[in-house]
Order: structure tokens, then sequence, then C-alpha cells
């Protein structure tokens, strides 16, 4: 039984989402995350007088 269990490919919060569909979706919201951060700095460096 428990064999069964450990063979199966994990799952997040019981979603049919692949392990390669999972890191490719947190490696392009990093991505966005860091562009963010970089506007954010450029944006409040252009506002200093």
């Amino acid at each position: 039984m428990k064999d069964d269990i450990s063979k199966k490919a994990p799952q997040y919060a019981d979603s049919t989402i692949s392990k390669k569909a999972f890191n490719r979706l947190i490696f392009w919201f990093a991505l966005y995350a860091l562009l963010f951060c970089i506007g954010v700095v450029i944006a409040v460096g252009a506002d200093m007088p």
C-alpha cells in the first residue's frame, strides 16, 4: 500500500499540475516580482531631488 502511494508523482493542493509546470510558475513569478522591485527602485530614485 505504501509503495503505491510513493510511486505517484507529487501533487500540490490536490491539483493535477505537474512538477515542471509548478517550477515554471515559480520561475516566472520570481522574475516578475524582481522586475517589479527594480521598477519601484528606479521610480523612487527618479522621484528624489
